[in-house]
């Protein structure tokens, strides 16, 4: 399983001085298009035929400084390990800022009862996006997610808007909004995605479009996780 760690598990935002606090209130006039769900063709930092010898090297020792800390709680004994297990990680090659600018989405991978476990059983894995810089790459998001993600057509700060994912249950999802702040991205709403209604006869009816509403503690099936 994934085991939290500090930074997922406070539920308190703080604007500091100066910083645009873009969690202030759930976005206006959101829209989630579930058709445009990136989740498939996902391949190995290792496997992929797309990636220089440079560019491998860079991903692998990148999500590797991501898994150090906390190697233990994933049952990753050796520095051997824990490259296997950043080369096993799944990418996908995005232009978020439409300059030309490669970044990448990558996920963890792992569940079951072998360790490295970068996923949950329910398929809620560590989710990063990277930004390439030269030979270097940083981390402007960082979450728990599924194996799936939506890119917005709406762009903030120049990068487009990113919606994650997180299984509740067989037709209900949890659905994070986040926004490019200048130099990571930030949490800014969380919102429930139903495919199921309860009509006037009492009676609970599937949807072909799920009904989107702002997150409610007291009746979502997934926690809404800010940074």
């Amino acid at each position: 399983m994934t085991f939290p760690r500090p930074s997922l598990l406070l539920t308190i935002w703080i604007c500091w001085s100066g910083f645009l606090c873009l969690a202030q209130s759930p976005a206006k006039g959101f829209h989630w298009d579930w058709h445009k769900v990136e989740r498939d063709n996902w391949v190995s930092i290792a496997q992929s035929k797309a990636l220089a010898s440079k560019e491998r090297a860079g991903l692998i020792k990148a999500v590797a400084s991501q898994l150090r800390s906390f190697m233990s709680d994933l049952g990753i004994e050796s520095e051997q390990q824990l490259r296997e297990a950043a080369a096993r990680t799944r990418i996908k090659a995005f232009d978020l800022s439409g300059k030309g600018v490669g970044e990448f989405v990558a996920q963890g991978v792992g569940v079951g009862p072998e360790p490295p476990r970068l996923c949950s059983p329910t398929g809620n894995c560590e989710f990063w996006v990277f930004r390439q810089n030269g030979d270097k790459y940083s981390v402007i998001l960082h979450r728990i997610a599924t194996q799936s993600f939506t890119i917005q057509p709406t762009l903030t700060n120049g990068f487009h808007d990113l919606v994650l994912n997180q299984h509740g249950s067989a037709f209900e999802q949890g659905l994070t909004l986040y926004r490019f702040d200048g130099s990571r991205y930030r949490f800014v709403a969380c919102y429930d995605a139903n495919w199921e209604i309860l009509g006037k006869d009492g009676e609970v009816h599937d949807q072909k479009e799920p009904r989107i509403t702002p997150y409610s503690k007291e009746s979502s099936p997934t926690p809404c996780l800010m940074e």
